[in-house]
């Protein structure tokens, strides 16, 4: 079954690939959605997960508006991260973009509910016409501040859909997601 699934995969991606021509920057107009998952260092009993929905919109030839919302369960228990803020990219060069952003941070759950902010600077750059790569640090301050990492990649099966996985850590907070995108 795996075996099979692989060859078809591979074939629909071999047959897409030639009808269309990939992106040769990252794009800055573009929602995703997919699987999200919480894992704490030191609470290996609690790992809530979820689904997620974020974007992004170019404004402008630099300046982006960005919003990322995520729900998260675990048991009886659940609570939502929400994120909006704006941003400047800076093309490095025709393949590589630079960004600076700041968010408005806000998460409300059944215990208690938090708003604060983040600050972040990364790179995103296709490293071949269907391969996005990202990273990213920042300070994230809701009730204690903490610096984050971030790591990302997309595969983009035509210039409008790529799927993609990032992986996140705030302190000892790790954050994976596997996601849809649709560029537009």
């Amino acid at each position: 079954m795996r075996k099979s699934f692989t060859l078809i995969a591979a074939a629909l991606t071999a047959a897409t690939l030639p009808l269309t021509a990939m992106a040769d920057k990252p794009d800055w107009r573009y929602v995703e959605g997919g699987y999200t998952k919480m894992d704490f260092d030191d609470n290996e009993s609690f790992e809530p997960d979820g689904l997620t929905v974020n974007g992004k919109y170019l404004l402008n030839s630099n300046w982006y508006l960005n919003g990322e919302y995520s729900f998260f369960e675990e048991g009886n228990f659940d609570f939502d991260m929400l994120t909006l803020g704006a941003g400047y990219r800076l093309p490095v060069n025709a393949k590589t973009d630079a960004y600076f952003g700041a968010n408005l941070e806000r998460i409300d759950g059944d215990v208690n509910d938090e708003t604060g902010y983040s600050i972040n600077a990364g790179l995103r750059s296709m490293i071949t016409e269907q391969v996005e790569l990202a990273g990213e640090v920042g300070y994230y301050d809701v009730d204690d501040g903490e610096a984050t990492f971030r790591v990302g990649a997309n595969y983009y099966i035509t210039p409008q859909w790529a799927v993609g996985a990032n992986y996140r850590i705030i302190d000892d907070l790790d954050i994976m997601q596997v996601t849809a995108r649709y560029a537009f």
